[in-house]
């Protein structure tokens, strides 16, 4: 039987599962989390609107009623395309007669890596959540200001990126800075 394998669980990576539900052929899907992510709501998480549990499915939940398909957790470390085949980190092989490979992006500083620690990016959960513990973490330091003006200083937030992802968080924040503030 023809095995196609399909590396990363996101977006690309469930579609094209999908899309091959009625062939006959093996699919082996793999990827780093057992979960599918929701990426447009990242921003949700990151700012508290959401919980992780409300953006996140299990990829193995998605694709349960097909019978072609097989999810793994796993890390690939290198595609070996002469041999036709996936090598994860703790060695296991896995062969295909075809490969679709859609892991996803992550954010780039441009050559820049320093401005990370303080322009973190966007893509994952991991990414949210820490995003999610700074702004926590400033709100609790101003709560415990005895002055306003000092409070508002830990209040102070620069978020940049595309218009609507921009406007989303902006207008989440700023909900958020007024219901402590008043």
């Amino acid at each position: 039987m023809v095995k196609v394998i399909i590396i990363g669980g996101g977006f690309g990576g469930i579609n094209a599962a999908q899309a091959l539900k009625k062939a006959p052929i093996e699919i082996l899907l793999l990827d780093r989390t057992n979960h599918h992510v929701f990426q447009p709501l990242l921003y949700q998480v990151a700012t508290s609107a959401l919980s992780v549990g409300n953006i996140c499915s299990p990829i193995r939940e998605i694709l349960k009623d097909q019978i072609n398909t097989t999810v793994m957790m796993v890390n690939v470390e290198k595609i070996e395309t002469a041999q036709r085949r996936v090598v994860t980190y703790d060695g296991e092989s896995f062969p295909y007669d075809y490969l679709i490979v859609a892991p996803g992006a992550r954010h780039s500083y441009f050559g820049h890596e320093k401005w990370e620690a303080y322009a973190p990016g966007l893509k994952t959960v991991t990414d949210a959540v820490r995003i999610r513990e700074r702004v926590l973490l400033a709100f609790e330091k101003a709560e415990r200001c005895e002055d306003y003006a000092q409070a508002l200083l830990h209040m102070q937030f620069v978020i940049m990126g595309p218009g609507y992802f921009r406007d989303f968080i902006d207008s989440l924040l700023t909900q958020t800075l007024f219901s402590h503030l008043f």
